[in-house]
């Protein structure tokens, strides 16, 4: 959120369209940090696969083994294996999400209201919406990361894989546990954005506050 905030109110003003700021924010914010976690996303999935034992969790040093022995095995190119289907899935989402959280919020203030409340419903809906609208990118990556796991073969493309679905299941596949989504990312967006927001204004007002004493 600090990512999108610098580009949307201090880099990407001066070089595009208004209207256009909150979706390039959001696109270019996510796509930054997915590709900078991708390497830790591929470790944790390994080490949660392979256990050390029932009851011996895995250490820092455990972790560091894990990158050590892919990178050894595999070249550190690896470690960014599987960064495209997560890249689909994430970005759209992002930006969908913050062009939607902006456009509602601001729909809400040119009508005199604003506040926590404000911040949390124009977060739920536009994560919502967001969901509903990337649903299928989640359920290709799913089943892409599935197919990873239990075959050492290289997976199918993205479209390819989009293409059998769509063949043997039909579109409704794509749309797979979106209500088990929506009713996770709804709540978790809303209360996001306004814990943010509300935090924010704290310390604005605080600031204000110093200032004029």
């Amino acid at each position: 959120m600090l990512t999108y905030d610098h580009l949307s109110h201090n880099v990407l003003p001066s070089v595009l369209p208004p209207s256009t700021v909150p979706l390039a924010s959001g696109i270019f914010a996510r796509t930054m940090i997915t590709s900078i976690v991708s390497p830790l996303e591929l470790v944790r999935t390994n080490l949660q696969s392979t256990p050390l034992s029932a009851d011996v969790p895995h250490t820092l040093r455990s972790v560091l083994t894990s990158i050590r022995t892919i990178t050894q095995a595999q070249g550190v190119g690896y470690l960014w294996r599987g960064l495209g289907p997560t890249l689909w899935r994430d970005v759209p989402f992002s930006g969908l999400y913050w062009a939607g959280y902006e456009a509602i919020k601001g729909a809400f203030e040119r009508n005199g209201r604003e506040g926590a409340p404000v911040a949390f419903v124009s977060g739920a809906v536009s994560g919502t919406t967001a969901a509903l609208l990337t649903s299928p990118f989640d359920v290709l990556k799913t089943r892409r990361q599935a197919i990873v796991m239990s075959t050492p073969e290289r997976a199918a493309s993205s479209i390819s894989l989009a293409v059998d679905i769509l063949r043997s299941e039909g579109i409704a596949a794509l749309y797979a546990g979106i209500l088990p989504r929506i009713a996770k990312i709804a709540p978790a967006c809303g209360i996001m954005i306004a814990c943010y927001e509300g935090v924010g204004r704290f310390l604005m007002k605080k600031e204000d506050d110093d200032r004029i004493s």
